[in-house]
């Protein structure tokens, strides 16, 4: 009987163990896997270069932009001069009709946009950020 006691027990500790860790690390009192990050803003305007009708979803457009910075970027990592990006809303979903709408998102048009750089961390390397595109990143 003292036999099945012992593994009771020490099976009731690792359980315990395994389960405080697991509240600990949802808590929020750790850090995020790769540390805290922080990015340098550079301001510029995305330019969009296309819009595609998704055919494999009955709503939504990908739209492709440029951006094109205000001042130089710092960071061999970062050059984004000539290169496309996606647009997506922060859902990570496909912006729809009323979205193009709404914005009056045309190909040719600008809009305000940030690069943001990653400075500190190892978040994503580059994101933008768009102060006039109500839930949207580029990706």
């Amino acid at each position: 009987m003292y036999k099945y006691d012992l593994i009771a027990l020490v099976s009731m500790f690792f359980l315990f163990t395994v389960l405080s860790c697991g509240v600990k690390g949802q808590s929020g009192s750790r850090p995020p896997a790769g540390g805290e990050c922080e990015y340098k803003k550079y301001r510029g305007k995305a330019e969009i270069v296309s819009i595609t009708k998704r055919t494999d979803a009955p709503e939504g457009y990908e739209i492709r932009f440029s951006f094109h910075a205000e001042e130089p970027v710092q960071g061999g990592f970062a050059r984004v001069e000539g290169k496309e990006y996606l647009l997506l809303l922060s859902n990570s979903s496909y912006p729809g009709a009323d979205f193009l709408g709404t914005y009056g998102v045309a190909v040719g048009k600008r809009f305000d946009c940030y690069l943001k750089v990653i400075t500190k961390g190892t978040c994503t390397p580059i994101l933008f950020e768009f102060p006039t595109l109500d839930r949207c990143v580029g990706q």
